[in-house]
């Protein structure tokens, strides 16, 4: 029997009404016995066409014998019955039941992927399920329920970009940038010190260089910088737009200094480098069809990175420990940013988004 995280939404009709039929009709469904339920939580629609009403959102923890094709399948079974519309992509709907995690598998097949792709950085699904599973831990990032939303909450406002290919971290950063005002780091060196160093930055993923602008003692010599960082006992600061990277650091691949062993001059302690919030991982279906698709000039000539760059870059990207990450598969720039934006503000969901003519 496995020990199964659920996560349910509605924003259409009577909400509440609705979630409590689903809750009946799982509780309901052979070889699967209910074992917790959530509050439910009020959260704003993120993503999905404009003018929708707010969500309802909670968990449910259950025991399980099917297999979760089969409880998956069931799942969906439910949210037909119930009115579940799957036309438009993240519009409203009248109930939504996700397979958030299926004991400690991790399943990826053409249907299915557990855990929930997207659950290690959506606030408003951990919060229900931090409620009634904080103990559980999602296999792919290799932290605990409790632990992901600890960290959405008291992590600086701050954002890396990684790819295999360097130059899409760079567009997809600058993007964000003018889309939702973000600061991007690479930006800000001139008010930093080893300024000179600068131009590399954006290109060097691992690099003394990157360590030390993301040290914390750095940002707060900085006033737009320092914005970023949550005051001592507190939470990010509500509103302002998180600092990009486009490159990441990731801390599970540091090595940490022995203990007894004096430190080297300029040496980085770990801890004092500042994790990102969310990582975004871009890995395009198709490199070619990507930039095809790249209107902006700078990005148009691109020679494609060698497969053998991207599967180590794989391996970086699927070591546990690195925390919230967006992982986002498509060869279409569109699909990418809209993704990316979506993720961000998940975390920070007050963020304000430029329309298309805001940028003209």
């Amino acid at each position: 029997m496995a020990r199964c995280l659920l996560g349910l939404g509605s924003n259409l009709g009577d909400r509440r009404a609705t979630l409590r039929q689903a809750i009946s009709q799982v509780a309901k469904l052979g070889d699967c016995r209910l074992i917790a339920c959530s509050r439910w939580h009020e959260t704003t629609p993120i993503g999905g066409p404009s003018g929708q009403g707010a969500f309802l959102n909670g968990a449910l923890l259950i025991d399980s014998l099917l297999p979760a094709d089969e409880l998956a399948r069931a799942l969906q079974a439910v949210e037909s019955r119930l009115g579940r519309d799957r036309a438009i992509r993240w519009d409203a709907r009248a109930i939504d039941i996700d397979l958030l995690l299926y004991g400690d598998s991790v399943i990826e097949t053409k249907k299915l992927t557990v855990p929930h792709p997207r659950m290690s950085f959506r606030k408003f699904v951990l919060e229900p399920a931090a409620e009634i599973a904080g103990f559980m831990l999602d296999p792919v990032s290799g932290w605990t329920l409790t632990g992901l939303l600890s960290h959405l909450e008291g992590a600086a406002r701050y954002v890396a970009v990684t790819s295999a290919n360097p130059k899409i971290a760079a567009w997809l950063a600058e993007r964000l940038c003018q889309k939702m005002a973000c600061l991007q780091l690479e930006e800000t060196c001139s008010l930093l010190p080893g300024a000179g160093d600068c131009e590399q930055l954006g290109t060097v993923e691992f690099s003394e260089r990157a360590d030390k602008r993301l040290l914390r003692s750095f940002w707060f010599q900085d006033k737009e910088l320092s914005k970023r960082l949550p005051p001592s006992g507190e939470g990010s600061p509500l509103g302002v737009p998180p600092v990009v990277t486009a490159f990441w650091r990731n801390p599970t691949e540091q090595v940490p200094i022995q203990r007894g062993k004096p430190r080297e001059s300029g040496q980085i302690i770990s801890s004092e480098i500042l994790s990102p919030a969310l990582v975004i991982a871009v890995e395009p279906s198709s490199e070619k069809n990507f930039w095809k698709k790249i209107p902006t000039k700078k990005f148009q000539e691109n020679s494609p990175v060698l497969e053998s760059s991207w599967s180590s870059w794989r391996k970086r990207v699927a070591h546990q420990g690195h925390g919230p990450m967006a992982k986002i598969q498509s060869d279409d720039p569109a699909i990418v940013l809209q993704e990316s934006i979506a993720a961000i503000r998940s975390i920070w969901p007050e963020l304000a988004v430029k329309s298309p003519e805001e940028l003209s």
